[in-house]
């Protein structure tokens, strides 16, 4: 498993589960929003 997009992000925002990132949950995905 390497340092994809996904786990680098993963590890500047805090996420511990990578499905949240894929789980197109809207308020989930608003704390992320610019």
């Amino acid at each position: 498993f390497g340092m994809g997009v996904e786990r680098i992000a993963m590890r500047g925002f805090g996420i511990s589960d990578m499905r949240q990132l894929f789980d197109n949950d809207v308020r989930f995905l608003a704390r992320f929003a610019g």
